[in-house]
């Protein structure tokens, strides 16, 4: 078998405990020319809409790769283990929403299959940690070059679990969008992509009214970086995905709008 994929590795398991550093162990194992990339493993727990949009965002950068995801709440109940393909690139994680928006980005899922009895796991399996006794060598297994159907059993594509995400809208002169996640700097991501952001009222240095849990009006800019508004203020840009995100330069909007994920916002033109 010829490697031809790196590995990356996205997990809610913090930086304090040795959980990332096993799961990495197990990787070595197998093969010790893997490389693995840590995309980033401060995922909130249990955070799985958090982590499927961070996954997402991240594998459009990638080299066709192993995408290793970790944010399971449900390990030890019924929910799926899974490897699923889409192009050149394999996810491995569990059936529960936080693969599916990456795969989407890379084209779509084209083939799934379920892992938990795959012949690649670590005996004894642990109930509560799938990370390391099966999403691990699996995944070091695939970056090897091993077919996927070698590694579990084909289900169909349809029956994914898929996050429920809120959709945005636009009319005439308003855009409703949602809070989808707060990163480490308190800057909130909205469901506004780039092709709803053109088509929108949005332009460079204008200023639209936001209105925050259907009372308070602030007056905000749409711009490019946070320098162009004074340090305290907020301001409305496409951030490095493309989709529109609300900050406040120096701080933190979700701490200055008190928003949360899925909160609505309502933004007017001038």
């Amino acid at each position: 078998m010829i490697r031809s994929r790196a590995i990356t590795f996205l997990t809610d398991f913090g930086y304090e405990d040795v959980f990332t550093g096993v799961c990495k162990a197990v990787i070595d194992r197998v093969d010790p020319e893997i490389r693995v990339i840590d995309l980033t493993h401060g995922i909130s727990p249990g955070g799985i809409r958090s982590g499927a949009l961070a996954l997402a965002a991240a594998v459009h950068y990638s080299a066709p790769a192993v995408h290793l995801a970790v944010v399971d709440p449900g390990v030890g109940t019924d929910r799926r283990a899974l490897v699923l393909s889409a192009g050149e690139h394999f996810l491995v994680g569990p059936d529960n929403g936080l693969l599916v928006p990456a795969a989407e980005r890379l084209g779509g899922a084209e083939h799934a299959f379920e892992i938990s009895e795959s012949p690649a796991r670590l005996i004894p399996t642990h109930r509560t940690f799938h990370g390391r006794d099966i999403f691990s060598p699996v995944a070091a297994e695939l970056a090897r070059g091993l077919p996927p159907e070698e590694l579990g059993t084909e289900v169909d594509v349809t029956s994914l679990v898929r996050l429920d995400f809120p959709e945005p809208s636009l009319q005439e002169g308003l855009l409703v969008v949602h809070v989808l996640s707060i990163d480490h700097y308190g800057n909130l991501a909205l469901n506004a992509g780039p092709e709803l952001i053109l088509g929108s009222f949005l332009k460079d240095g204008e200023t639209v009214s936001v209105e925050v849990d259907g009372q308070e009006v602030v007056e905000v800019p749409f711009g490019s970086a946070f320098g162009e508004v004074e340090a305290g203020q907020p301001i409305l840009f496409p951030d490095s995905s493309g989709s529109l995100a609300l900050a406040v330069n120096g701080g933190s909007a979700a701490a200055e709008f008190g928003l949360s994920p899925d909160d609505e916002l309502h933004i007017r033109g001038s």
